[in-house]
């Protein structure tokens, strides 16, 4: 089966590579599915919208030339919500059809679930990585801001946007941000923090008590729970509501951008409410939740002496059904405010569907996040 025809129904590509040559190098034959809003050299990348879509780069993102030069190679290009802001996709869910794959990365996230290609870059100003690597049951990482090459991507919010990576393996994953820039830190037992974050009271009882159930067998694996800490007590209670000034955000920041393909006339909503959201804090709103950032980084940074990174869920609950929206961005939105590294990891079924746990480092800690996961993976990965 050709990758076009195993595509046909899932609708992860909107282009397939013919030429599958790869060079030498630690990735070399490996296959990757590229977002369709960072750019391949003579490929088709259209931003999700028809607007560009003639849109044919002349030359690579730095991800890709740094993934081509480790001798990868570069299999197709993946569906994106128009500019990375955008509604939905045409793309479905490969482990729970009928289901949104999350968005932006929709289609990053839905090939690697359905296992046509190992690795997707993506890319993140909230939720884009995270939450659709939830709800496909696949690897995601969202790096501390700036930690991954963002040349050639198509940017929005300078402040909260940056490059992510799909996977289906940890062992995969690390070997491309290794590549990428990201070294991960050896293996290592963490002291780990639990938040319930910005979570709107909205995860289901049969979410919670998959979680808690996880943390449980954890602790009979020996992990160390840090409980009862004010500190962290402090900053669950202080980041409530902060999904609302990430939006204010990243809605400040890009909605000039906005404004002008809302002119050329792409039709998705999604851009008209983000400029209307602009146009009506203005820029007082945008310096306020410029504010609360920094109060809840400062607040965030004193966690360090406590805990080596903190546990909590990927998403609200698994997938929605439809695909009307890609769903809510409430809990991978704190990473992104935050600008720390993120780690969406497959460990849990929820009414029999993919149910990520998020486990978020400190700024500039990747290697160190990255060392406990892999700590943490193997022990559950050795009890079953």
């Amino acid at each position: 089966m050709t990758l076009r025809s195993a595509d046909a129904t899932l609708r992860a590509f909107t282009h397939v590579a013919d030429d599958r040559s790869h060079g030498d190098g630690p990735l070399a034959g490996m296959p990757v599915g590229v977002k369709e809003i960072i750019d391949v050299a003579g490929m088709p990348v259209g931003l999700g919208s028809a607007l560009f879509a003639d849109r044919v780069p002349r030359t690579d993102a730095e991800a890709v030339a740094r993934l081509r030069a480790a001798g990868a190679v570069i299999a197709a290009i993946t569906t994106s919500t128009p500019f990375a802001c955008g509604t939905t996709t045409p793309t479905d869910n490969p482990r729970a059809p009928g289901h949104t794959p999350g968005g932006s990365s929709a289609g990053s996230a839905a090939a690697v679930g359905a296992g046509l290609v190992p690795v997707a870059l993506a890319s993140q100003s909230q939720a884009s990585t995270i939450r659709p690597a939830s709800y496909c049951g696949v690897w995601g990482f969202k790096p501390s801001h700036l930690a991954l090459p963002r040349g050639g991507m198509h940017l929005l919010s300078d402040t909260l946007d940056d490059l992510g990576v799909m996977a289906s393996s940890l062992t995969d994953l690390t070997a491309v941000l290794d590549v990428l820039g990201v070294v991960p830190g050896p293996p290592a037992p963490p002291r780990v923090g639990l938040l319930r974050l910005d979570d709107g009271g909205l995860p289901r009882p049969e979410t919670r008590a998959a979680l808690a159930g996880l943390v449980s067998r954890m602790r009979g694996l020996g992990v160390e729970f840090v409980d009862d800490d004010p500190g962290l007590a402090a900053f669950d209670a202080a980041v409530v509501g902060s999904g609302q000034a990430c939006f204010d955000l990243f809605a400040g920041e890009s909605a000039a951008l906005l404004r002008t393909y809302v002119a050329a006339g792409e039709p998705d909503p999604r851009l008209s409410e983000m400029v209307a959201h602009a146009d009506a804090i203005g820029p007082e709103g945008l310096a306020a939740a410029l504010r609360h950032r920094a109060e809840l980084q400062a607040a965030w940074a004193a966690l360090t002496p406590t805990v080596d990174l903190v546990l909590t869920l990927s998403t609200t609950n698994p997938a929605p059904s439809g695909h009307a929206t890609t769903g809510c961005r409430r809990m991978p939105a704190t990473a992104s405010l935050l600008g720390v590294p993120a780690l969406s990891a497959p460990w849990l079924t929820v009414d029999g569907l993919p149910q990520g746990v998020q486990l978020l480092g400190f700024a500039g800690g990747d290697a160190a996040l990255l060392g406990g996961a892999r700590w943490l993976d193997t022990l559950l990965q050795g009890d079953r």
